[in-house]
């Protein structure tokens, strides 16, 4: 006698037998799969950090007191315009070079104030962090240790850039007027810049290291009507411009007569340091201890990783804990 099925069996024996039978996974497969979710996860991790945010660690006190040594904090890279990585970079060192770039639009330009990630300009596998006091056109020069941006004081360890400035630190007595802002060690190589600073030790600067730099800058000023004389220095400005022309290189002599041509009557005629167009002029907060653009000139934009925003981490290395104080601390 055959046993009966009733139809909702017969249905659900029938739809088993239909199944495909599952093959066990294989260890080659699932490293695949690993290797896969791994590799997304990285690929989002690279698009988020050179486009969205980027995180940097504060290695020295020249930001100080607004930055801290051992702050970490992430950086914005779209504010400026994000662009694709020019260079290829493991460990701090740059592997391959000359990337095509492609840049997105810039929500805004980099403004006076703003705390700036940047790529050292004397050497590209480093990044520094400082304060753009001065965008193009401006007139900076310190004068008896007192920063001066077109004539005004701007002291941006005062945090407050309308703020009460009468009482301004004076490199002579430094104890008459501390300001809360600013560390009192003077940095080692040229201590003389802390005092003053205008055109003539910038293109004292370049002189050695740019040429056409050291081009650009006196055009600038020349362009700025800061009191140079055109008939003076042009004459030596066109000859300086034609080095490197059709292949020709000026004689070493030749190059440097010009300049101390045109630095003779710039220190004689003592105006400021004026911003060239495509460049910010960066100085640290903790403006006597600081290597700035005062020792290396202007920053060009180009080398821009982007703006400051917020301090995510802070570690005191001399107390050995963290600086809960200062997490989530919005960067000004």
């Amino acid at each position: 006698m055959k046993q009966s099925v009733r139809p909702n069996q017969a249905a659900a024996q029938a739809e088993k037998r239909s199944e495909p039978a599952k093959v066990p996974s294989s260890p080659l497969r699932t490293i695949l799969d690993y290797a896969r979710a791994i590799g997304t996860a990285v690929l989002i991790a690279l698009v988020i950090k050179q486009f969205v945010f980027q995180p940097f660690r504060i290695p020295t006190g020249s930001m100080q007191n607004t930055l801290l040594i051992g702050d970490f904090l992430f950086t914005s890279k779209f504010l400026y315009g994000a662009k694709s990585p020019e260079r290829i970079r493991i460990f701090g060192k740059t592997l391959i070079s000359g990337l095509p770039v492609l840049k997105l639009p810039a929500i805004r330009q980099p403004q006076q104030g703003d705390i700036i990630v940047f790529e050292y300009p004397l050497d590209r596998d480093l990044d520094y962090i400082k304060r753009c006091v001065a965008v193009p056109g401006d007139r900076v020069e310190v004068v008896d240790g007192v920063l001066q941006v077109n004539g005004e004081v701007y002291e941006s360890n005062f945090g407050d850039r309308d703020g009460d400035h009468s009482c301004v630190p004076d490199w002579r007595t430094p104890e008459a007027c501390p300001a809360p802002r600013t560390l009192r060690q003077p940095y080692s190589a040229r201590r003389d810049l802390n005092r003053s600073y205008r055109l003539s030790d910038a293109l004292a600067q370049l002189a050695a290291r740019d040429l056409r730099l050291f081009v650009k800058v006196a055009e600038s000023a020349l362009a700025a009507d800061v009191g140079l004389d055109p008939a003076k220095i042009e004459p030596s400005l066109e000859i300086l411009r034609s080095d490197g022309r059709d292949g020709a290189r000026l004689p070493s002599t030749v190059r440097r007569d010009h300049q101390r041509t045109i630095l003779a009557h710039v220190q004689q005629v003592a105006p400021p340091f004026v911003v060239p167009a495509g460049y910010l002029f960066m100085m640290g907060d903790n403006r006597f201890n600081s290597q700035d653009g005062r020792y290396w000139g202007p920053l060009p934009v180009d080398l821009i990783k982007g703006k400051a925003l917020f301090i995510y981490w802070s570690w005191d290395k001399d107390k050995m804990r963290p600086r809960v104080s200062r997490l989530g601390d919005i960067i000004r």
